[in-house]
């Protein structure tokens, strides 16, 4: 990815954060979110804070009010409105953790809500940081149905960092991975990422169909093991819903009278 791109994926990355956002932010905060140095962040916030895009307090930084809701943001804040409802449907179906994510401009996967299972023994993750594409079923979900001149760049073996002892790293094996992935319609990891907690993943297109999000079950390893039919079955079962309803196939929240 050259320069220029990286500096407009940013940009981008930078207003749909804003567009999610409900409390202000700073430097740090940002910097974090989007896996990209300070120096970075804080060069990107005030170009964006001295052409009205941002505002600035003492709190931190905020989106203006008269773009929130509008054009920033745009798809990933109605992704996230479709998936708010669907996230609670999951996680009281399945009795799992269920989680939305996407891309990062720096090629990690950026976990975007969740609602997290009612049991007392489950498994939960932060929203505050990006993870790797190759250790996690929603990265590799995504990475399935990407274009090859990512897969090439995010399968550099200097990227492939074992972050536990069943994590893959062999690029050959991931590509055979992905190609199992695709023809599955969805991905998983056991204890791949944490230790002791696997999930499953299915990929979320948009209207142009390619793939924009993932949407994720995850549970305590020895849970899953158990259940993972039903947990398959389930977030397959609800990308599509998702899916479906970015294209204008369905209702948002729902199916379409007379499904």
């Amino acid at each position: 990815m050259n320069d220029h791109v990286k500096s407009a994926t940013r940009v981008l990355d930078l207003l749909e954060l804003f567009s999610a956002a409900t409390e202000p932010m700073g430097v740090t905060e940002v910097a974090r979110k989007l896996d990209i140095p300070k120096s970075s962040a804080q060069a990107l916030l005030l170009t964006l804070t001295g052409r009205g895009y941002l505002l600035r307090d003492e709190n931190g930084y905020t989106l203006p009010p008269e773009l929130r809701g509008g054009w920033v943001g745009g798809l990933r804040t109605r992704l996230l409105g479709i998936a708010a409802p669907i996230l609670s449907r999951m996680a009281q179906e399945s009795l799992e953790s269920a989680f939305i994510g996407s891309l990062t401009g720096e090629g990690n996967v950026q976990y975007l809500a969740k609602a997290v299972s009612p049991k007392e023994v489950r498994y939960d993750a932060s929203l505050d940081h990006p993870r790797p594409l190759h250790c996690t079923s929603m990265g590799l979900a995504i990475m399935a149905h990407s274009p090859e001149h990512d897969l090439k760049r995010w399968l550099q073996p200097h990227r492939l960092v074992k972050v536990t002892s069943r994590t893959q790293t062999d690029p050959e094996a991931i590509r055979q991975w992905l190609a199992k992935i695709r023809k599955d319609g969805y991905a998983e990891v056991m204890d791949a990422n944490v230790e002791g907690a696997s999930g499953a993943s299915a990929p979320i297109f948009g209207t142009d169909g390619r793939v924009i999000a993932a949407l994720n079950l995850g549970a305590p390893t020895w849970r899953y093991e158990q259940d993972r039919r039903l947990l398959i079955e389930i977030v397959c079962r609800e990308a599509a819903s998702i899916t479906r309803v970015l294209s204008g196939n369905d209702i948002e929240g729902g199916k379409a009278p007379g499904n």
